[in-house]
């Protein structure tokens, strides 16, 4: 029972006996009514089996060691929760709640063993950013249960990451109605998350990273560097490199006034992240004579501070990227000190490390890893282990307040939510104890605590697919020109290839038979489509080394590409599937034509 909790506690104390199945009444002494809504979901929830009880729960300032910590202590008479502040209350109930989960298919519930937990969270700020605009727009449906799963994992920040998936009232052409998230849907999930004591965190690039915006005609005399296509006729790594603002004209200065504007009117949390990052074109185009490449750096701050005064007349703190800044920490000063640095990084060759710059400058910083999802089919989850758990440990070690994972999507986002959950819950669990257990011993606890399985069997069927991810960046080369992918440095072995085909053909069966049934079914789908074009890669890079023809290539992928999108829009709204589709007729056309979804 202790082994399946996530987070891990930082002390566990077992006591003799069990307390009883009796029930009782929940006696709530907390002046924040978000902690008693929290016990009253439960047990309308859990109906008569909310039978673990009698319980009280009381705010303790001195419970624990740090803020949003609590003491759990479970006797035979009953239960005792005391939380430093309403926010301990409320994490420490979900530990009560992971302890008297049923236990079997039937509903059982197990009587709660006496026991004493005190436990903290290692980072004040335990965060995930989650793209919304590089293809999946999820269904607000779909980022409540996101918002439930993160709760229940003690995360305390949810960033949407929004390039142009936001509906602005002041011009529908940058997104439609159906294509984006709604102020109002905004606003009804900011107050789910807050019930659940979550900021929602609105992530918007207003510098770099606004193809969609600045390709529009309206816009486009705003870019540094002007665009030559349409967004439509973009591809996908030319979306994903996108344009820069110039940050030097005053028209472009009450662009960004009014996009905020509208963002900060929906989300009303106290945070905002005005990005910053990658404006790969600052300086090479409209201001190449007025700024020197190798010198942007006062620009680049003037811009961020113009967006931080912004933000900050509403009362909102801001955070920002570290990519420009770390080249430029001494220009860190007035009152953009008060923002919140995200150094981030995503690969084994990260500068972990480099956060102490802005730690030791006196700067809120914040160790930014990532799921591996993006640009891939299934996430590489060898590799996000290593990067969480690196920039973890580098992050408590040098000061950082705060750990966000971060969950990309960059090229179309084809890798689905249920792909990333193993790495969002890792980082979750890293945010609350940086020495938090990984590999077989996470997927354990993993598979019971967040997917609701029986046994981790699954979960080490996918880590087997998912190697491959490690180094290869299997959506990409499927998506390219069979031509392109033969050329390509990243093409595996054909033992290798073997190997990937092998371990996706057995997961796939397993998230499709009974063995999955305690899932989420829309997980177990999500998981079964990834390994079925899984082994479609194997498949297509066998194709590329012209180790024999493949009889049926176009069938076999749009029959997959028909489940892919029903599982699509299970969680997610139309836009971007159109642009799937498209890259998926053209692959499954490599051999002859043939309808895809």
């Amino acid at each position: 029972m202790f082994s399946d909790l996530l987070p891990v506690p930082k002390r566990v104390e077992t006591l003799l006996g069990s307390c009883p199945r009796s029930g009782g009444a929940i006696d709530v002494r907390c002046d924040d009514v978000r902690v008693q809504r929290a016990v009253d979901r439960w047990r309308a929830d859990q109906g008569r089996n909310a039978a673990v009880g009698p319980i009280r729960v009381a705010i303790d300032p001195t419970c624990a060691a740090k803020d949003d910590g609590y003491r759990l202590t479970v006797r035979e008479e009953g239960v005792e929760l005391m939380g430093r502040s309403a926010a301990g209350c409320f994490h420490g109930f979900q530990t009560l709640i992971q302890l008297s989960q049923p236990t079997d298919a039937r509903g059982a519930i197990p009587q709660v063993p006496c026991c004493t937990i005190e436990d903290w969270p290692d980072f004040a700020t335990r965060g995930l950013l989650h793209d919304v605009t590089r293809g999946k727009v999820p269904t607000l449906s779909t980022l409540k249960r996101l918002a439930d799963r993160l709760a229940g994992l003690k995360v305390n920040q949810l960033q949407l990451y929004i390039e142009h998936a936001f509906v602005f009232d002041f011009d529908h052409d940058i997104c439609g109605p159906d294509d984006g998230l709604t102020p109002d849907d905004v606003r009804e999930l900011d107050r789910y998350c807050r019930e659940r004591f979550i900021d929602l965190v609105p992530a918007m690039a207003t510098l770099g990273h606004m193809g969609r915006v600045l390709s529009l005609p309206q816009y486009r005399h705003l870019a540094e560097v002007e665009a030559v296509r349409p967004w439509s006729e973009m591809n996908w790594p030319q979306r994903a490199r996108g344009l820069t603002l110039d940050c030097l004209n005053p028209e472009a200065h009450r662009l960004v006034e009014r996009m905020w504007t509208e963002v900060l009117d929906a989300f009303t949390g106290p945070v905002v992240n005005i990005c910053g990052d990658e404006p790969w074109d600052l300086g090479r185009g409209r201001n190449r004579e007025r700024l020197a490449v190798g010198d942007i750096g006062p620009a680049y701050v003037a811009h961020l501070q113009r967006t931080h005064e912004l933000c900050a007349a509403r009362g909102r703190r801001t955070q920002c990227w570290s990519d420009v800044l770390r080249n430029h920490a001494s220009l860190i000063g007035g009152s953009l000190r008060d923002s919140t640095i995200l150094h981030w990084g995503y690969d084994d060759r990260s500068d972990y490390e480099g956060l102490e710059v802005f730690v030791r400058a006196g700067v809120d910083t914040f160790a930014c890893p990532g799921t591996s999802g993006w640009k891939r089919i299934l996430n590489a989850m060898g590799l996000a282990e290593r990067n969480i758990a690196t920039f973890a440990a580098a992050g408590r070690r040098h000061g950082a307040t705060g750990l966000l994972n971060t969950d990309w999507g960059d090229h179309g986002h084809f890798n689905a939510l249920a792909c990333s959950w193993h790495g969002i819950t890792l980082g979750a669990a890293l945010g609350w104890d940086s020495g938090h257990v990984t590999g077989s011993a996470l997927d354990g606890r993993f598979a019971r605590a967040v997917l609701g399985l029986a046994d981790a069997a699954g979960v080490g069927l996918l880590r087997r697919v998912s190697r491959i991810a490690d180094t290869c960046e299997t959506w990409r080369l499927f998506w390219l020109p069979m031509g392109e992918v033969a050329a390509d440095r990243m093409l595996p072995t054909l033992e290798e290839t073997d190997e990937l085909g092998s371990a996706a053909e057995e997961a796939r069966r397993w998230w499709q038979s009974p063995a999955a049934q305690g899932a989420d079914p829309a997980d177990a789908r999500e998981l079964a489509a990834a390994c079925r074009f899984s082994e479609l890669f194997a498949e297509k890079v066998r194709l590329a080394r012209a180790e024999r023809p493949i009889e049926g290539w176009s069938d076999q992928v749009a029959q997959a590409s028909r489940e892919y999108c029903d599982v699509w829009r299970i969680r997610n709204k139309p836009s971007g599937l159109q642009d799937i589709r498209a890259a998926l007729r053209t692959v499954a056309d490599e051999t002859r034509p043939g309808p895809v979804c």
